[in-house]
C-alpha cells in the first residue's frame, strides 16, 4: 500500500497563501493526496482567505486553544 502524499503549509502569509492556492488547485497534476495549512492567529479579517483556500480543496489545521 502506497503512503498518502500530504503537503502541509505553515502560515498563510506572503508565501503561504499563494502556495496553498497553487498546490490545492493542481494537487491531482502534482500527485498530492491532501493539502493542509495551519493558521496560528485566526483573525476575523482572514476569514475570506481561509474560506477560499478550503473551497479549493485545502484543509485547515488549527491549534485547539485558538
Amino acid at each position: 500500500m502506497a503512503a498518502k502524499k500530504i503537503v502541509h503549509i505553515v502560515g498563510t502569509g506572503t508565501i503561504g497563501e499563494p502556495l496553498v492556492g497553487i498546490l490545492s488547485t493542481f494537487q491531482d497534476k502534482f500527485g498530492i493526496d491532501e493539502v493542509t495549512f495551519h493558521k496560528r492567529t485566526p483573525l476575523l479579517t482572514d476569514r475570506s482567505k481561509v474560506t477560499v483556500s478550503c473551497q479549493n480543496g485545502a484543509k485547515l489545521a488549527v491549534d485547539t486553544e485558538r
